[in-house]
């Protein structure tokens, strides 16, 4: 079964998760050997643990779904992912939906 898979049936199977935020992949290998369901990639540690900055844009789209893909292939667990704002406009949108797809990412939530 596919991560995707996995997170939908978590989703239609619980009155809600939680699901820590990890910074780089051994804070999420932590967070799946604690137990949890499922981890989500926050914008604020991405950015402040790549580039010593905070969540302000100064990470695009190319360092998110690197660092997304860093981090899913840690963990066995479904990955939820910051996606900012999507990055542009709804073209833009689009493209960041396939990348984080393409980096493994179960889920992601756009600002």
């Amino acid at each position: 079964m596919s991560r995707r898979a996995d997170l939908r049936r978590l989703v239609e199977t619980k009155n809600g998760l939680v699901v820590p935020g990890a910074y780089d992949g051994v804070s999420a290998r932590l967070v799946e050997r604690a137990g949890f369901p499922a981890v989500y990639m926050t914008g604020y540690g991405t950015s402040a643990s790549r580039l010593g900055l905070p969540d302000l844009g100064y990470a695009g789209l190319a360092e998110m779904a690197d660092h997304a893909r860093n981090l899913a292939a840690a963990v066995e667990i479904p990955l939820i992912a910051d996606a900012d704002t999507g990055y542009g406009n709804a073209l833009s949108v689009r493209r960041t939906v396939q990348a984080y797809e393409a980096a493994g990412v179960a889920a992601l939530h756009i600002e």
